[in-house]
């Protein structure tokens, strides 16, 4: 089975565009236990989705682009995998050192 890679992405963040070399999407759900007294001894807990999801994007980029924590856009990721939605920057930080690249990482809570 053949794999696909992840080069060739195109990424957008609140009309900005970065050439990205790693990206995650993640989503959390807080479950609630809804355990009850009828359960037999020694059985497992029950547990149930809770009311909402957590969808989190993850990115390293290369670029000198700071994106401000806390700012607010669309985002989109095109190419071997397609992912949009409105996001907010929950962080971002850019750095470098002598004879490297400029680079960032940077956090995203979609709605």
């Amino acid at each position: 089975m053949a794999g696909t890679s992840a080069q060739g992405l195109t990424f957008s963040f609140n009309n900005t565009t970065l050439f990205v070399t790693s990206v995650q999407v993640s989503d959390t759900n807080d479950l609630v236990d809804g355990s009850h007294l009828g359960i037999a001894p020694g059985a497992r807990k029950e547990y149930v989705g809770g009311f909402a999801t957590d969808r989190e994007v993850s990115i390293d980029y290369i670029s000198a682009v700071v994106l401000a924590a806390g700012s607010s856009g669309a985002l989109a990721i095109t190419g071997p995998m397609s992912f949009s939605g409105s996001a907010t920057c929950m962080s971002a930080s850019v750095g470098g050192s002598v004879g490297d690249l400029i680079k960032g990482n940077a956090t995203f809570r979609v709605a």
